[in-house]
């Protein structure tokens, strides 16, 4: 970008001068006229605007700002007039008439009068130009860049908080399916082994797999599964559990552990040890570009909560959704009498 400034700054300059002088003459002075130029221009945008101006320093940024003008100038008015000394006139002079003099050639050097203040005037004029243009590009690139640094923040932010959020899981479930295990083990029965392959699995998923953004749905079904199996283990009446996956598909990509705060939630409450009024109704499908889940579950007339520990919390699964699915879920909630129902569309990611 920088090149490319300079390159068409230096081309407009040669073309200024090429109506007066020879091409070759053009680009040389054109050369010479913008080694100031880029000077300036760069002590302004790496210096004095990191150092002062965006420190909110603008007195001394503008005592700087004074001396490189002064500066500007003094080549301006003593430098160039020797160098365009040693460089000669024009091979083909009659095209540079007195009238046509550039204003650094107009008047003796040093010396007040109209050359004097056309040499000022057109000093103060690039000056200016320059000051504009560089303190104009160094800020937006400075904003953009806090900008680009705030985005990365909040990104990384929101990252660390979806990782929290997903590390939540039910504590107290694992000890009580280890419980259950060992219990079968000194039973010795012909269940355990199976039991602690499902338990492995969930573990794997958890630890593993939910560390990428998305798992395919057949994951996530298979830790359900495993899931209500474990819980299962607790009593071996437990029948009254309806699942339905069929008409879901095992490769839609889903951001992981999304249905298992409202699955724990509805056994937490469900009392589904009472084989005759408790239950829970689980249903997972595809609906075009969506994914719908709803879980049913029973609730007692007596207000029941199966354990104080653990879980995670209906407000943290919602911050989630928020997080993983800005704008792209609906989130049905209801309460009734004897009845908790949770119904969640997903839009798919295409």
């Amino acid at each position: 970008m920088h090149l490319v400034f300079w390159g068409g700054y230096l081309s407009l300059s040669v073309f200024v001068f090429s109506g007066r002088e020879e091409i070759e003459r053009a680009l040389f002075i054109g050369s010479i006229l913008m080694v100031p130029q880029v000077i300036i221009a760069y002590i302004n945008m790496e210096l004095l605007i990191p150092k002062f101006f965006i420190r909110k320093k603008y007195w001394k940024y503008a005592g700087y700002v004074l001396l490189c003008f002064v500066g500007f100038y003094l080549f301006y008015e003593f430098v160039l007039p020797m160098i365009f000394q040693q460089l000669g006139p024009p091979q083909n002079s009659d095209r540079m008439l007195s009238g046509e003099r550039p204003p650094w050639m107009r008047g003796n050097p040093g010396r007040m009068g109209r050359g004097f203040r056309m040499r000022m005037y057109y000093s103060f004029v690039q000056m200016l130009a320059i000051y504009f243009l560089s303190t104009a590009f160094k800020t937006s690139q400075i904003a953009l860049k806090r900008e680009k640094e705030a985005s990365e923040l909040k990104s990384e932010n929101l990252n660390s908080e979806l990782k929290f959020l997903r590390s939540q899981i039910n504590p107290h479930f694992l000890f009580n399916a280890l419980n259950n295990i060992y219990s079968l083990s000194v039973m010795k029965s012909d269940k355990t082994p199976d039991n602690i392959l499902k338990l492995s699995d969930m573990l794997r998923y958890i630890i593993y797999d939910c560390n990428a953004d998305r798992v395919p749905l057949e994951k996530e079904i298979n830790y359900i599964n495993n899931y209500i199996d474990l819980q299962k283990l607790k009593d071996d009446q437990i029948t009254n559990i309806e699942v339905d996956f069929k008409e879901s598909d095992p490769k839609s990509m889903i951001a992981p552990m999304i249905f298992i705060p409202f699955i724990e939630n509805s056994f937490k409450h469900s009392k589904i040890e009472d084989i005759k009024q408790g239950w829970i109704k689980i249903k997972i499908q595809n609906i075009d570009s969506k994914l719908l889940f709803v879980i049913k579950n029973s609730l007692p007339k007596d207000k029941y909560t199966k354990d104080n520990v653990g879980g995670v919390g209906l407000e943290n699964v919602k911050r989630r959704l928020e997080l993983v699915y800005p704008e792209k879920h609906m989130l049905s909630i209801e309460s009734l009498d004897h009845e908790f129902t949770v119904e969640l569309e997903v839009s798919l990611d295409t």
